[in-house]
């Protein structure tokens, strides 16, 4: 399945590799149906080589989904070893890792059992980043008083 409005530029390669049977369009969806067809799913794969904001590896993530991703430099900070990553541009190894990745899915083995997950899920919750911000305002607020400016 290829979410986004994407159809009309891959669905003439889908159909010269004889896919058109196995590759869905749904176009874009809802959020409560992007969740629904993360947990749905076996695997996640994301093929992009350059990311400034993977939002959608996290929402993989707490659907507990295995990620196959190219290993892009903003990933790593971010989701550590939650993903599994290959060499950005090698298809070959991309391939290779979805298709171990999906055997082990159908097998009954999750990566993911093994990780902190639920430590991810915490650290990126709305509840996490409202707290860090008010924190940091906190902070900000009582650097910025006019007691402290003057030194007194």
């Amino acid at each position: 399945m290829i979410i986004g409005n994407v159809k009309s530029d891959l669905q003439p390669r889908i159909e010269n590799l004889r896919l058109s049977g196995t590759v869905d369009f749904p176009g874009f969806v809802s959020e409560q149906e992007r969740f629904r067809l993360f947990r749905s799913s076996r695997v996640y794969l994301m093929p992009s080589r350059f990311e400034g904001s993977p939002r959608v590896i996290g929402e993989a993530l707490v659907c507990r989904l295995p990620v196959v991703a190219y290993e892009v430099e903003t990933y790593r900070p971010v989701f550590g070893d939650l993903l599994r990553y290959v060499p950005r541009y090698d298809v070959r190894a991309f391939q290779r890792e979805a298709g171990d990745q999906i055997l082990r899915m159908r097998a009954g083995e999750n990566y993911l059992d093994s990780l902190d997950l639920s430590g991810f899920i915490e650290d990126c919750s709305w509840q996490r980043a409202r707290d860090t911000f008010l924190h940091a305002l906190a902070e900000l607020t009582a650097s910025t008083q006019p007691s402290q400016l003057m030194g007194t």
